[in-house]
């Protein structure tokens, strides 16, 4: 029993010592090495002034942004045929709650024939 409680009062000590180092952060712990310098009061406002400019500089240029992609940006629109797929007929099932409504054939761009006649632009992604 005198063994058990010798190994554990040399054991105990060094338990709480890596609870201690364990719980210190990672400044204090390497601060003797690689010191910080202390901030200021007015270096510190400085550093805000200097984030609160960029921030509002950032919310007009991402509206300008905006307005560019929404407005003048835009891309060009492809005229290209696309082929009638299956995939597009499988809302005109009889039955169906939506009746004869397709669910892309009204698009302007699909066709409505396909193969296209002879001598029609083929063209589709």
């Amino acid at each position: 029993m005198q063994a058990l409680r010798r190994s554990a009062n040399a054991v105990i000590p060094g338990l709480r010592r890596m609870a201690t180092d364990a719980s210190m952060n990672a400044d204090k712990f390497w601060a003797p090495y690689f010191p910080k310098p202390q901030i200021t009061a007015e270096q510190v406002k400085k550093n805000v002034s200097k984030e609160m400019v960029g921030f509002m500089l950032l919310g007009p240029i991402g509206a300008g942004f905006m307005l560019y992609d929404f407005i003048i940006g835009l891309e060009e629109e492809h005229h290209v045929t696309i082929p009638p797929y299956p995939w597009m007929r499988i809302r005109r099932v009889p039955g169906m709650p939506w009746g004869e409504d397709g669910l892309f054939e009204g698009h302007p761009r699909v066709a409505k024939v396909w193969p296209p006649e002879e001598g029609a632009e083929a063209g589709h992604h």
